[in-house]
């Protein structure tokens, strides 16, 4: 009995030391939460315009990206083209954090690309970029749906 104790007081020390190092706001969503804190953006990049744009997300708040969905179209007077959407992320004002998007191109419908793609990406901060691989588009747009919820960020 009296080493049941012991192992219980170790237990019970051990389990309190945990809960003074563990930061308070580390709790489970549920799905209440991420329904009242839904995210959704669609942003348009275009071969026009080469550069990142910003996604909006409001002071105080982390993204936490749960899809991505591409649709637009790429041509080239080329052998081919592969048209790339970037997500460029940064947490906590660290390194930003690049995410390659590249979207399938439609078996019946020449120079349509479509990707609609699961994943988990956190963000602090977000831009959008286009990119491509192969020869030089000479005309590229894609709509970028980008859905998930907000957090709050820590305190």
């Amino acid at each position: 009995m009296k080493i049941n104790r012991i192992v219980l007081t170790l237990a019970l020390s051990l389990l309190g030391t945990f809960a003074v190092f563990t930061p308070a706001n580390l709790h489970a969503q549920t799905n209440a939460d991420i329904a009242r804190n839904a995210f959704e953006v669609t942003e348009t990049v275009d071969i026009n315009n080469f550069t990142f744009t910003s996604v909006a997300i409001p002071a105080g708040k982390r993204l936490v990206i749960q899809n991505v969905s591409l649709s637009g179209a790429a041509q080239t007077s080329g052998s081919y083209v592969q048209p790339i959407v970037i997500l460029s992320s940064t947490l906590n004002s660290g390194a930003s954090n690049l995410r390659y998007f590249a979207p399938n191109p439609s078996v019946t419908a020449p120079g349509q690309y479509y990707a609609d793609v699961q994943t988990t990406l956190y963000a602090d901060t977000l831009q959008v970029s286009p990119a491509f691989a192969g020869y030089t588009p000479s005309f590229m747009s894609f709509n970028v749906v980008i859905t998930g919820y907000l957090v709050d960020l820590p305190k």
